[in-house]
């Protein structure tokens, strides 16, 4: 099952947490000045992701959205973010 790499960045105002993507680091500097990394982590679906993220925060159990169903990354996905993260410079 292919996996995403996923990662948190903060300022002092907060911080974004999403799968690496090229737009993604393309919009941070405006919508999260001054952000840095803070850890990354590699999921196969965003509910992993998110369960993941909880326990490296210690925000407790992940709990879904009631009637979202989980998005299982696609080969195809993750084919396009390892092209990224070949050429990626943050």
């Amino acid at each position: 099952m292919p996996e995403l790499l996923h990662e948190y960045w903060e300022n002092e105002h907060g911080g974004e947490f999403g799968p690496v993507r090229e737009r993604s680091d393309q919009l941070r500097p405006s919508l999260t000045p001054s952000a840095r990394r803070v850890f990354g982590l590699r999921a196969s679906s965003w509910y992993e992701a998110m369960r993941l993220y909880n326990e490296q925060l210690d925000y407790g159990e992940y709990v879904p959205v009631e009637g979202l169903d989980d998005h299982f990354y696609t080969d195809e996905e993750a084919a396009q973010q390892e092209a990224y993260l070949a050429v990626r410079n943050v």
